[in-house]
């Protein structure tokens, strides 16, 4: 077997229209549950060639992979999901799904790929929250009966294969005093949310309000508008850091909300999401984005924060 996008009708060009709060979802199995993931993120749908084995590493990464020039780390997904059960050993039908993160490539073992649906977000939901409970899923929806739940490959990539780590180390932003400046940000991975809160406190900003949808921080927004002018609203809302892909509402079509507001239509808005592309940063520009921050640039979306807030010439506190 070597199923190749085509074969699979996977287009990486994703949807050409800006802000119509629809995805392509990629469905596959993993034993008897379905999951999914955004077209977007997918390299390659490819058959399983040999693997070879790791002396060491995380239990869920199985070895690597041989993928034209590159060798590449894979994830056996059904093993950090469910761990050593027999529903979820490997199977003939297996595939790998190829994604990329920040420039990185990795491989994940799915027992069996479907098709790829085209769905709005607002049919999506978040996961609820529950006492004691840290799936990486960042939303559910229902697709020909069933109930698909969209994975954090993101979280997924950081515990098992540190995707993310040098970012982190790297993002070195000294602190400054920000003068309780707002930001609201929209993120549904919870990982990376906790992320981004964590570096906009050691960067000085306390004002901060986050949400795990693209609906919510809009709610929030149109709610704080309500008593304000253009120019007051500022003092309520400093900036908008957004995700692409989110449950109810993604990212492009709540930046082009916040555009045809009469009164927010002026706020900065920054996309931070690892969709971003040449693709992306057109469809931002059709909305009226300001910039983008490939994830996980924590650093570098601290950088454009600051100077859309005029906090780029202040001296380190």
């Amino acid at each position: 077997m070597n199923a190749q996008n085509s074969s699979l009708g996977i287009n990486t060009g994703i949807l050409l229209e800006a802000g119509t709060n629809e995805a392509e979802i990629l469905v596959f199995e993993v034993g008897d549950q379905a999951y999914g993931v955004n077209v977007a993120k997918v390299k390659e749908v490819l058959g399983v060639t040999k693997v070879t084995s790791l002396p060491e590493g995380h239990s869920s990464i199985e070895g690597v992979v041989r993928i034209r020039q590159d060798v590449v780390t894979l994830i056996h997904l059904g093993h950090f999901l469910y761990g050593d059960v027999p529903e979820v050993a490997s199977k003939d039908s297996d595939c790998l799904l190829l994604l990329e993160f920040n420039q990185r490539p990795l491989a994940f073992r799915v027992n069996r790929v479907h098709r790829i649906y085209r769905v709005s977000w607002k049919a999506t939901r978040p996961l609820p929250m529950t006492p004691g409970m840290n799936a990486p899923i960042t939303s559910v929806v229902l697709i020909d009966g069933k109930l698909v739940q969209i994975l954090d490959f993101e979280s997924i990539g950081a515990a098992v294969a540190g995707i993310g780590d040098e970012a982190v180390s790297d993002s070195g932003v000294s602190r400054i005093d920000a003068p309780n400046i707002p930001v609201v940000f929209a993120e549904d991975s919870r990982m990376i949310s906790e992320m981004i809160r964590d570096h906009l406190q050691d960067a000085g900003f306390t004002n901060y309000h986050g949400f795990v949808d693209g609906q919510a921080a809009w709610e929030y927004l149109e709610d704080l508008a309500e008593n304000e002018s253009v120019e007051t609203i500022r003092d309520k809302v400093g900036i908008l850091i957004t995700d692409i892909e989110m449950p109810r509402m993604d990212g492009f079509s709540l930046a082009k909300q916040v555009r045809m507001h009469p009164v927010l239509g002026s706020l900065p808005i920054i996309i931070f999401s690892s969709l971003v592309s040449h693709d992306n940063e057109k469809k931002g520009a059709q909305v009226g984005v300001d910039t983008q921050v490939p994830k996980p640039r924590y650093g570098e979306l601290l950088e454009k924060t600051r100077q859309m807030v005029g906090l780029s010439e202040l001296v380190e506190a």
